[in-house]
C-alpha cells in the first residue's frame, strides 16, 4: 500500500504524446513515478508522490492537446496483492472485492506478479476490509493487524525514495511472449466492473492466463477503458477468441470488445518505480527511436509491462537489451 497522488489524462488526438508530453517532462524534473498506465489514444494515469503531485500536473497542462483532459487526484493510495501468476480468478476477485466496497477506481494494472489498483486514500479501509473476506493472506490475521504493520506515508517515503542516477538502469530479466490477444473496450460506468470480474473468473476455470491487463478513465472521465491480454496456459492449445468473446457475451452483453491478434508482450523486471525517475521515460524513448508502435503499458510494483504487435517483438527485443541492463541470460523469478 502507498500513498500519493494521481493524474488522469486523456486526449482526443492520437499524438503520440506519451514520450514527449508526459514521460520526457517528469523526468527532466526528476518526478519520480509509482504508477503509469498507457493505452494507444493516449489516455494515461500516473500516480506520483502526494507533495510532487501539483508540480506534475502543471508540467502536463502546458502540453495538453487544447481537446484533451486532465484531473488531479489528491490522497490517492496504490493497493497491491500479490502474487497472481496472471491467473484471471486471481484478478477477478481482487477487482470484485473493490468493486463489493464500493470504491471508485482510478486506475488498474497488473504486472507478472500482482495486480493494483488506485484508490482514494479515504476509502482504502473497506476495500481491504473486503480483500480478507476473498484471499487469506498468511502474515495477517485480520485487516486491522494489516494496518497496523504499514509505516507511516512520511517514513515510508524516505525508505523509498533514492536519489542515485546510474548511467545504464539496471533490471533482472526482459522476458517476451508472443502469440497473445489484445482485448479493448469502453464501458460507461465502473459499476460493470463485477461483470467483467466474473468474467475473468470463469476464463480462469477454462484454463487461460491474462498477462496483462489494464483499465483507466477515459475522456473526461465519462467512460472506463479496459485493455487485457489473453493466453493459453498451455501454449499451442489452439485459438481461444471464441471462448473468450462468448464468456464477455455471457457478462457483459451490451459491450462490444475489441480484438487484435496477435500481439505480443515484453516484461521487464527490476527498480522500483518510486526509488528513482525517468525510467518510463527511457522505455518510451528507446522504442519511439525504433519506430515501435505502444499498443499498452503497465508500470507497476516493480515491473514494466508492454504490448507491441508481434511483427515488431524482435526489434523491441534489440533495442530494449541495448538501452537496459539485463543478465546475458535472461530468466523470470521461479512464481
Amino acid at each position: 500500500m502507498e500513498e500519493g497522488a494521481c493524474v488522469e489524462s486523456s486526449s482526443p488526438l492520437e499524438d503520440h504524446r506519451l514520450g514527449p508530453s508526459v514521460c520526457s517532462p517528469l523526468a527532466r524534473n526528476r518526478i519520480n513515478l509509482t504508477f503509469l498506465t498507457h493505452v494507444a489514444g493516449d489516455r494515461e494515469v500516473l500516480c506520483i508522490a502526494a507533495d510532487a503531485g501539483k508540480a506534475a500536473l502543471t508540467l502536463l497542462q502546458s502540453r495538453v492537446d487544447p481537446q484533451g483532459s486532465l484531473v488531479l487526484q489528491p490522497n490517492t493510495s496504490i493497493l497491491a496483492v500479490y502474487p497472481h501468476d496472471k491467473r484471471p480468478e486471481v484478478i477477478g476477485t481482487f477487482i470484485r472485492s473493490l468493486a463489493r466496497a464500493r470504491v471508485v477506481i482510478h486506475g488498474l494494472a497488473s504486472s507478472p506478479s500482482a495486480i493494483a489498483a488506485v484508490l482514494s486514500a479515504r476509502r482504502i479501509k473497506p476495500a481491504v476490509d473486503q480483500l480478507f473476506q476473498h484471499f487469506h493472506f498468511p502474515g495477517f490475521a485480520s485487516p486491522q493487524e494489516f494496518f497496523s504493520a504499514q509505516a507511516p506515508p512520511k517514513e515510508y517515503l524516505e525508505k523509498v525514495v533514492a536519489t542515485y542516477q546510474e548511467k545504464i538502469i539496471k533490471v533482472y530479466w526482459i522476458i517476451p511472449q508472443s502469440d497473445l490477444d489484445l482485448w479493448g473496450m469502453s464501458i460507461a460506468t465502473a459499476d460493470i466492473l463485477a461483470g467483467f470480474a466474473a468474467a475473468l473468473m470463469e476464463m480462469g476455470r477454462l484454463g487461460l492466463i491474462i498477462p496483462f491487463l489494464v483499465a483507466l478513465p477515459g475522456l473526461g472521465g465519462k467512460e472506463f477503458i479496459l485493455s487485457f491480454s489473453t493466453a493459453r496456459r498451455q501454449p499451442g492449445a489452439g485459438d481461444h477468441g471464441g471462448e473468450v468473446r462468448r464468456i464477455l457475451a455471457s457478462h457483459l452483453p451490451d459491450l462490444r470488445p475489441m480484438r487484435l491478434t496477435p500481439v505480443a508482450g515484453i516484461f521487464l523486471h527490476g527498480p522500483h518505480f518510486g526509488d528513482r525517475y525517468g525510467i518510463a521515460h527511457t522505455l518510451v524513448a528507446a522504442l519511439e527511436t525504433a519506430h515501435i508502435s505502444l499498443l499498452a503499458l503497465s508500470c507497476t510494483i516493480s515491473s514494466i509491462s508492454l504490448i507491441i504487435r508481434q511483427h515488431q517483438l524482435a526489434a523491441a527485443q534489440v533495442i530494449l537489451g541495448n538501452t537496459f541492463a539485463a543478465p546475458v541470460e535472461c530468466a523470470p523469478p521461479g512464481r
